[in-house]
């Protein structure tokens, strides 16, 4: 079999997953999208299917990372060496970037019917739902841990293959993929609803790069105050679950815990830190008294008193 390098596995790995996950994400948030009004069902859906199809066009050249956070974390378990990280970083990171691009030019005509600059920037790169940097910063870190943490136990279950007079099959390259994806998929079901989830440095620092670059319509501004977050969170949550799992699996305490430990005290501590010294964006902290939604609609349907006027239900924007 033709093999080729695990970086550029890596790059190709991330391009695919890049182009499906945030291709979803235009599908259902962009106007005039065929898929517009969707849900955030579709778009964990989306991802899953992205991560595992990355995933089975390198698992066999490069174990399937495309993910910094993953990296770091199998450094750490010691399945993978540390020496190879830098490399699959920059793969990754690139990879991610024409991702992004494929999505700009798949979707040309929809950036100028999309007047939100918010959604844009959504397209490309997460946006927390409510800006707070400790709590956006400890969802991530939660998510990627369990990411990281879940990987690893899926590979040590997967290890056996068929074989027969004329089949043989590696379970690692059929089902882990799919395990993958499906677990991406729980984890934003399960846990992404406040940061939407990056849990991945490169895929939100390589989209939300080219959404400075590129000549997107009216896109505003990238947010780059708050992308330290998917970027450190990720990080240190791959790292403690790549060093949990050590002591956990093989009950070995190996000092990388500790120093993943202190790593995710330290940007827990900056986010605190940076929500009274930093920027944040406006956002829903502030609960609004009335939403547009079919709920209220109809409880102010339920409680309506004939007065001469016809009801409605007053929409308030949040978004920048």
């Amino acid at each position: 079999m033709h093999t080729i390098s695990p970086y550029l596995a890596e790059f190709l790995g991330t391009m695919i997953m890049v182009t499906i996950g945030c291709g979803v994400i235009a599908t259902v948030e962009l106007r005039r999208s065929k898929g517009h009004g969707d849900n955030f069902f579709t778009i964990a859906f989306g991802w899953g299917f992205a991560v595992a199809f990355g995933v089975y066009a390198s698992h066999h050249y490069s174990g399937g990372h495309l993910n910094p956070a993953v990296s770091i974390g199998l450094a750490a378990y010691g399945e993978f060496p540390w020496s190879q990280v830098p490399g699959y970083i920059i793969s990754q990171l690139l990879g991610a970037m024409v991702g992004a691009v494929f999505v700009y030019l798949n979707y040309l005509p929809h950036w100028k019917a999309t007047e939100d600059r918010k959604i844009k920037l959504g397209v490309f790169a997460t946006v927390p739902a409510i800006h707070n940097y400790f709590t956006n910063a400890l969802s991530e870190m939660i998510g990627t841990f369990l990411l990281v943490f879940s990987a690893l136990y899926v590979g040590v279950n997967f290890t056996p293959a068929l074989t027969g007079s004329e089949l043989t099959l590696n379970l690692n390259d059929v089902l882990k993929p799919l395990a993958f994806g499906f677990m991406v998929t729980v984890l934003v079901i399960g846990l992404g609803g406040q940061t939407g989830f990056a849990l991945n440095p490169a895929r939100d620092l390589g989209p939300r790069i080219m959404h400075a670059i590129l000549p997107i319509f009216g896109k505003g501004s990238s947010r780059w105050y708050y992308s330290w977050v998917p970027i450190a969170a990720p990080i240190a949550g791959g790292f403690m679950g790549g060093s949990f799992f050590k002591l956990y699996y093989e009950g070995i305490f190996s000092p990388f815990l500790f120093i993943s430990c202190l790593l995710a005290l330290a940007v827990l501590a900056f986010g605190l830190w940076a929500n009274k010294h930093m920027y944040r964006s406006q956002s829903a902290e502030i609960v609004p008294t009335e939403e547009d939604t079919q709920a209220t609609a109809a409880s102010a349907a339920a409680t309506y008193v004939a007065t001469g006027k016809i009801p409605q239900v007053k929409k308030k924007s949040f978004y920048e």
